[in-house]
């Protein structure tokens, strides 16, 4: 850490992702900010006319996957003691809500069920696939402490190495695990089930309102803590080289007059390997058939979801122990953390310009209950002064499915960008965004 100390504010990010519908307009989003979409596609007051068709079901086959996460981040801080040794503090709150492995025979099911348009449609749906299809929705809170230090600290070169430690508090928990499924829908009224194996895990009625509550950022709190577990981060970078005549800006700006004047960098990580712990505070049941079976999905079954709680997962329960080979399940319930290898690296090609790379690796299986941050490729070049830094990340994201090209912008100590502003701007294939923003500075300064 190149300044004394240093305060994180208020960090924000949002993401939705999926493979399973696809925007395609006939106008890009350049064309609406610019106000150039064809006349035929705005109404009489001259505005977009947005149509549902626009928006296109994609063919999935069993492979159907989608999320919505949100993080907030701050406040955090860290100080600098000596030369060598920096502590920090931090708090955090992530949001996951995923659903994988979905067919479309499911997709199309939930068309049929909540589409008042389709109503009386005859469906049939057989949801099986290698992979076990899961909906899940996770939120969790966490406090931390990191302490890093230099072990080597030359003219020509510095190796410095840190861990993190973090305690964490889960918010709620939910999730639908189907090996496989069969049905046949007499339309939105109800439903036969052929064929199931599924096994159901929900916790308590207010979960659910927290769980959404992170999507816009919240402090830890103590009260009603329904998981508790513990999360580590460890990594090493190395800095070396001499990239010029003139010192690096930002860190002169950070509070560093005599900031080294790098050439590379390289740090490698492991972060977020832990576990949450909910105990009995999840309810856990599985149920099967093998001979049919008819759940009404009348007025009953739709107010049972619309509590914005667990009351649909009760009811579910209810109908399994009546209808179905119902078991409820011991033991605790625990998920794991986002484990993520990243390698990153930075180059100093001139003063002010700069190229950076970002891999980030998903160390869990498709099949881990809990949080899981797919894996990325990014490349990063930047220009970077005193008071303005720009930088355009172009690469692979999604576990690598997708190209995109983003945007990010710094001002002074506040900063906002997206990893595929760009793609989304000239496309009109849009299957996800994503967007961040915070406010983020150093105090005091070093002596020379």
């Amino acid at each position: 850490m190149a300044y004394k100390r240093h305060a994180n504010i208020s960090t924000l990010g949002f993401e939705v992702n999926n493979n399973m519908f696809v925007l395609t307009a006939p106008f890009t989003l350049w064309q609406v900010i610019t106000r150039n979409v064809p006349a035929q596609y705005q109404n009489a007051n001259g505005k977009v006319h947005w149509q549902k068709d626009f928006l296109h079901q994609q063919p999935i086959g069993t492979s159907g996957w989608g999320t919505l996460s949100a993080e907030y981040r701050g406040p955090a801080y860290a100080n600098r003691i000596g030369k060598r040794i920096v502590w920090s503090t931090h708090s955090r709150t992530r949001t996951q809500v995923s659903v994988r492995n979905v067919s479309n025979g499911l997709l199309d099911y939930g068309r049929v069920l909540f589409d008042t348009s389709m109503r009386g449609t005859r469906w049939n749906l057989d949801q099986s696939s290698p992979l076990p299809f899961s909906l899940q929705a996770n939120a969790y809170q966490e406090l931390g402490a990191s302490l890093a230090a230099a072990i080597v600290d030359s003219k020509k070169i510095k190796i410095s190495i840190g861990g993190t430690a973090k305690y964490l508090m889960g918010l709620g928990h939910y999730s639908i695990v189907s090996q496989g499924m069969q049905l046949h829908s007499y339309g939105r009224d109800s439903m036969q089930i052929l064929q199931s194996d599924v096994q159901v895990s929900y916790s308590e009625t207010q979960a659910f309102k927290r769980i959404m509550s992170g999507m816009i950022g919240g402090l830890p709190s103590f009260k009603n803590i329904m998981g508790h577990g513990l999360g580590f981060d460890l990594g090493f970078s190395v800095e070396g080289g001499k990239g010029g005549a003139s010192a690096q800006m930002k860190e002169r700006w950070l509070g560093d007059p005599t900031a080294r004047n790098y050439h590379w960098r390289l740090a490698a990580s492991v972060t977020d390997f832990g576990k949450l712990n909910y105990g009995s505070q999840v309810n856990t049941f599985s149920f099967s058939n093998s001979l049919p079976v008819t759940l009404k999905t009348d007025s009953a079954f739709f107010v049972a979801f619309q509590q914005g709680g667990s009351g649909g997962y009760a009811y579910l329960e209810e109908f399994a122990k009546k209808s179905m080979n119902y078991k409820q399940e011991t033991g605790t319930v625990r998920f794991v953390l986002p484990t993520q290898l990243h390698v990153q690296g930075d180059l100093r090609i001139m003063a002010g310009l700069y190229a950076a790379f970002h891999w980030q690796q998903s160390l869990l299986s498709l099949k881990s209950v809990g949080f899981r941050q797919p894996s990325s490729l990014v490349i990063i070049p930047r220009l970077e002064t005193k008071w303005l830094e720009v930088s355009m990340p172009v690469g692979l994201t999604n576990d690598y499915r997708k190209g995109n090209i983003g945007a990010c912008v710094r001002v002074g100590p506040i900063f906002l960008g997206s990893d595929n502003f760009l793609s989304n701007m000239i496309s009109n294939n849009i299957k996800g965004m994503n967007v961040y923003f915070g406010l983020s500075s150093s105090i005091g300064k070093l002596k020379k």
